[in-house]
């Protein structure tokens, strides 16, 4: 990711108040000064830097407090801790709990710094038109369409955490901060959908193309770093099977893949994926669909907030034991062919095969599938990680097209995208008839390729609304206890506000 020092220091700033900062408004959000306002909003340096502020502090929002990997993989999930009795609550669903942890991670306050810096950003961008001829209608509008998609994706990835959220679509910068109730989740969905979908239009495949630059940069700069309309309508796919309208997800998951290629995006083998060089996890790739960045260069990169931070060990780094782990019982369950090379056991010569993961016959498996340390040529003494935290890849999106086909009755549209995956895998095909439930082995293969990457608890969820066959699982679905308890901080601050019915 190669961006200015001034544009580096800008989001780490912006970060760090959207960490620290007290404010006295109902929801939190960051305020600015009007003063330094006035300052603002002159130059093309000034879109810059504030587009990359919301870039840094979506960022921040998702590896604060590990969000990322404690939200998607540790309930009901295959990662266990070690010792941490914070992350054993979460892991069992009880977060009421008093960890300082779940206590942060149930505080909504740096998703809404999001959505105020990129509704500010909505709001002022078209002044620069007026006073820099540096700044152009092109620039203009791939960079409203950008703060539009990463507003969206906030309010679709606030939604999935705790439901029923308020939906602020203008900014807030003045102080002036009215309490807001909380709006139905399919209403903040449905705003997502609708700004997601107007933001594709505007959007490009890649930036920079060819000759052309964008602020003064070429296409080397922006790929992978930006989203695209690639991202978009990845992100539509989601949005769409979150509330299992199977019909509209189909449609943007189909555009995404057949115009993957326009972006330059494609399928990796499993060396490819893990290389923590040039790998999809390292800070050079530029193939994901959707992905934040942080880069050891620019100072990005942290000893916390990354997955390693939690999964790695000895002898990968200088600490004895991970925070968490996958017991060895879940992945002989999960990964059952020898020829998988991600995992896998030859039952003739007992030789391992271990991409996922390091120190198998140990007394702890190391999961090692995201293993960036610096920028990815650091050694065990230099414990700063700087991978990527991808939302979504090729492979991700087959196998959600997949499972897309398989709820609408597409059998063999659904079997051709899966055993893409499987095949690059090495393990076998799918085969009607032959291979078991489609469904099932969908959500099977999810669990494999994307593990450590945020997904599971959501997958389940879905699993479960299209099954119906986990009575745990459903009942908590019909009682809301699937999304996160409102901290109290929050609630305190808004008399609008009210718990999530689960949690009272």
């Amino acid at each position: 990711m190669r961006i200015s020092k001034f544009v580096s220091s800008m989001i780490l700033v912006i970060a760090m108040l959207c960490c620290t900062s007290s404010c006295n408004n109902k929801l939190d959000i960051v305020s600015s000064n009007a003063g330094a306002e006035q300052l603002q909003w002159q130059s093309i340096s000034d879109t810059r830097a504030a587009l990359m502020g919301v870039y840094g502090l979506l960022r921040a929002a998702m590896v604060d407090n590990y969000a990322h990997w404690v939200y998607g993989e540790m309930r009901f999930g295959d990662f266990v801790p070690y010792s941490r009795a914070d992350l054993g609550a979460v892991s069992k669903n009880t977060l009421n709990a008093s960890y300082p942890i779940v206590q942060e991670l149930s505080n909504w306050r740096r998703f809404y710094a999001v959505i105020n810096a990129a509704s500010l950003f909505i709001e002022r961008a078209p002044k620069v038109l007026d006073s820099d001829s540096r700044y152009t209608e092109r620039d203009l509008k791939y960079d409203v369409a950008q703060a539009r998609t990463l507003r969206a994706f906030a309010y679709f990835y606030m939604a999935r955490v705790w439901g029923d959220v308020p939906l602020l679509t203008r900014s807030y910068d003045d102080g002036l901060f009215a309490e807001v109730a909380r709006t139905p989740q399919n209403t903040v969905l449905a705003f997502a959908e609708q700004e997601l979908l107007a933001a594709a239009q505007d959007l490009p495949y890649v930036y920079a193309s060819g000759s052309q630059q964008y602020y003064g940069e070429g296409y080397s700069t922006w790929a992978g770093v930006l989203v695209n309309k690639i991202s978009a309508y990845a992100i539509l796919a989601h949005v769409a099977a979150w509330q299992g309208k199977y019909l509209n997800a189909e449609v943007y998951a189909r555009f995404a893949l057949e115009n993957a290629s326009s972006s330059a995006i494609v399928a990796y083998s499993v060396p490819n994926l893990l290389n923590s060089t040039t790998g999809l996890f390292a800070p050079s790739d530029k193939n994901q669909i959707l992905a934040l960045r942080s880069s050891y260069v620019l100072g990005e990169a942290a000893a916390t907030g990354h997955i390693e931070s939690l999964t790695l060990a000895y002898p990968l780094v200088t600490r004895a034991n991970p925070d968490i782990y996958v017991p060895k019982d879940t992945i002989n369950k999960i990964f059952l062919e020898s020829t998988d090379t991600r995992f896998g056991i030859d039952t003739v010569s007992g030789l391992i095969r271990t991409n996922y993961f390091t120190d198998f016959n140990g007394d702890i498996p190391i999961f090692s599938k995201i293993r960036v340390i610096r920028d990815g040529s650091g050694d065990a003494d230099f414990s700063i990680f700087g991978s990527n935290i991808v939302f979504s890849r090729l492979e991700e999106m087959q196998l959600l097209y997949a499972e897309i086909n398989a709820v609408l009755g597409n059998s063999d549209e659904a079997i051709k995208y899966l055993n893409y995956v499987k095949f690059n895998r090495g393990v076998s095909p799918f085969i009607a008839g032959f291979g078991g439930d489609l469904i099932d082995e969908i959500f099977l293969e999810r669990r494999r390729e994307l593990m450590g990457e945020g997904w599971r608890w959501y997958d389940q969820v879905r699993y479960a609304r299209i099954k119906k066959n986990n009575p745990t699982l459903n009942r908590l679905i019909e009682e809301e206890g699937i999304f996160w308890p409102i901290a109290a901080d929050v609630l305190k601050r808004n008399s609008k506000l009210t718990q999530n019915d689960y949690w009272r």
